[in-house]
């Protein structure tokens, strides 16, 4: 049986392998797209979708975005939240070593006892300083029909 066999239909665009697909998944894992891309999607996407979803300290879901594809360890347009209280890893190559292709990684020394008084303050500076959303001061003007294609299709 081919992996999109089993998954289950959430919505129009949210597709759900459940975490008994495999033995060791201790989450489920979503792929954000239309039945169509998710029929496109090479099978290995799935296998390393689900790889992802045994990662220890994940939490909730391992998610694959619309522009998935084969990576390095996890699927090109895979997302993943670890918790650090229960394991968790970072993994800033994950998806390859591509970092800087529509991401970015910024070390620091500091810990967390350094950032959590001043967690508000630093991600209100964030976002003030870091472009993000709709019209942040971007020059492409896209009609309605070209940004569905964009987000619907790359």
């Amino acid at each position: 049986m081919a992996i999109i066999d089993s998954l289950k239909k959430i919505s129009d665009t949210v597709w759900e392998l459940p975490a008994s697909y495999r033995e060791n998944m201790r989450v489920p894992a979503r792929i954000i797209a239309t039945e169509k891309l998710v029929r496109e999607m090479e099978e290995t996407v799935y296998q390393q979708i689900s790889n992802v979803a045994m990662l220890p300290g994940i939490t909730r879901y391992a998610l694959c975005m619309p522009d998935g594809h084969s990576g390095y360890g996890f699927p090109i347009g895979g997302v993943a939240a670890m918790d650090v209280r229960e394991g968790g890893v970072i993994s800033p190559g994950g998806i390859g070593f591509d970092i800087n292709c529509g991401m970015r990684l910024v070390t620091t020394n500091l810990t967390l006892d350094d950032v959590q008084p001043r967690l508000k303050e630093i991600v209100d500076l964030l976002f003030q300083r870091v472009p993000a959303g709709v019209g942040s001061h971007g020059f492409l003007k896209l009609s309605h029909s070209d940004f569905r294609d964009l987000v619907e299709q790359g």
